[in-house]
């Protein structure tokens, strides 16, 4: 292993670990939280794991594409798809989602955000 995949083992490792809290412990409290309570707890999280993730899946993608341009091989291409997946994941599901609670408090937008949220952790790891 060089040093960029070293590096990318470890910003991955650290999104699987953020994944992981995020879709065990953090989205299921999202259903602890009053209506009345609920839009500061939700701009907390959004304002609060955005500047942690964001930059971490920037490198992670830049990794994989990299990785996989230098020396294509099968078990590179996969992983790298599964960053992808990932990415259209969080974009089209999930942000989307994080947008709708953000206008108004809904159990089944929770509930859907739980459910959808299901195929991150599992292609991260």
């Amino acid at each position: 292993m060089d040093t960029l995949e070293i590096l990318h083992l470890v910003v991955t490792s650290i999104l699987v670990g953020i994944i992981w809290i995020i879709q065990m412990v953090h989205y299921p409290s999202f259903r602890f939280v009053s209506r009345e309570n609920f839009d500061p707890f939700h701009r907390h999280h959004t304002s609060s794991i955005t500047p942690i993730v964001a930059p971490a899946m920037v490198i992670e993608l830049s990794l994989a594409i990299y990785i996989c341009y230098r020396e294509f091989s099968i078990i590179n291409l996969t992983q790298l798809t599964f960053v992808l997946i990932v990415w259209i994941s969080t974009f089209l599901i999930q942000v989307p989602i994080h947008n709708k609670l953000a206008e108004v408090f809904s159990q089944e937008l929770v509930e859907q955000l739980i459910k959808t949220n299901w195929l991150r952790p599992i292609l991260c790891t």
